[in-house]
């Protein structure tokens, strides 16, 4: 729970999900002295309830007018928001309720950034059926198909396998497309000696994970093999280098340094990784800015990559937690360059 004495509005999914263990589009979590209310419209009253019978929160069928009510009689004058997730319209309702609005976004973030034992649990089995599905669609990795086309088979195979939903809208990157970082698949035909760059996730009840793996079908070329490796190196060299009291800063830059070595920082334009849970990109962030200390039971990502315009990029990314002071992968595939014949 959250370290104020006081009332918190929840209204965004997924703080929502993380205190509820509860998923839905709609509804406002009032945290009210290590319990509270549940407010949600008829549609999903009776989901919820069944949903939530063993949790230290009573479902009300409502909306706002509702939750104003319970605001009302519970705040004495004080509520805590996230500044950071609360619309304007709402918080303008909000205060015509007499009401001091305070930020509790710091809260939240403390909340959430040390994951609990079954949070972990969780994460390990979305990347479990992220990897699992990977393995799956590689043999239709063929001359002639799409990005969408492979995008939708591994989604396909992220359901089929127990998930909810992608994490993140996955990328399929073909050829010079993969020099861009975040690529918006599409309808490219893969050709012979290309790259094949892909980033992709699911959820699991509620939780992500967040892989990326790049392929080759064809013959590379030296140019592209030894990028590869620059890049794996900076990947181990991270995963060996980072500790539990590090800043998200020093952490960062492990792999720049490394790709620097190389002649290739300045192609690494990304920070080196960012938190997981039940949002795809929470705190701690790993980049140059980065000054959250990373601690045992943090999970994140570990993505250092390249990118040459027009050409080719290159990322290699894991799902990962701190564990006794260092780095556990909770991905098992290998990392060496998978050529496609």
């Amino acid at each position: 729970m959250l370290g104020k004495q006081g009332v918190y509005l929840i209204t965004d999914e997924t703080t929502r999900l993380y205190f509820t263990g509860y998923s839905s589009g709609d509804g406002f979590l009032l945290l009210v002295d290590g319990g509270g209310y549940f407010v949600i419209d008829s549609r999903y009253y009776y989901a919820a309830k069944r949903a939530l019978k063993n949790k230290p929160y009573k479902v009300v069928n409502g909306s706002f007018n509702e939750t104003a009510d319970l605001i009302k009689e519970t705040a004495k004058g004080v509520l805590f928001i996230d500044f950071a997730k609360t619309s304007m319209e709402l918080a303008q309702k909000l205060a015509f309720l007499g009401v001091e609005l305070k930020d509790c976004r710091e809260e939240i973030v403390q909340a959430r950034i040390v994951k609990r034992d079954d949070e972990l649990k969780k994460i390990k089995r979305a990347c479990r059926i992220a990897e699992e599905s990977l393995k799956a669609i590689v043999p239709a990795i063929k001359e002639g198909v799409t990005e969408n086309y492979i995008a939708a088979l591994l989604e396909c195979e992220f359901k089929k396998r127990g998930a909810e939903k992608p994490s993140f809208d996955t990328i399929v990157a073909f050829g010079a497309n993969a020099a861009v970082p975040h690529h918006q698949t599409g309808d490219t035909t893969l050709k012979r000696d290309s790259v094949v760059l892909i980033d992709f996730g699911c959820k699991y009840k509620g939780y992500c994970s967040d892989i990326t793996r790049t392929m080759f079908f064809g013959t590379p070329k030296k140019e592209f093999k030894s990028a590869y490796n620059a890049v794996n190196a900076a990947f181990d060299a991270a995963f060996a280098g980072i500790r539990a009291g590090m800043s998200g800063r020093t952490a960062d830059a492990i792999s720049r340094d490394v790709l620097k070595k190389h002649g290739l920082e300045k192609y690494f334009t990304h920070s080196l990784g960012h938190g997981i849970g039940v949002d795809i990109h929470e705190d701690p962030y790993l980049s140059k800015k980065g000054e959250t200390q990373l601690l045992d039971n943090m999970v994140f990502s570990i993505e250092p990559g390249v990118y040459l315009d027009g050409r080719f990029g290159i990322r290699i990314e894991n799902t990962v937690v701190l564990s006794g002071g260092r780095v556990k992968s909770l991905v098992a595939l290998g990392r060496n360059l998978k050529i496609i014949k």
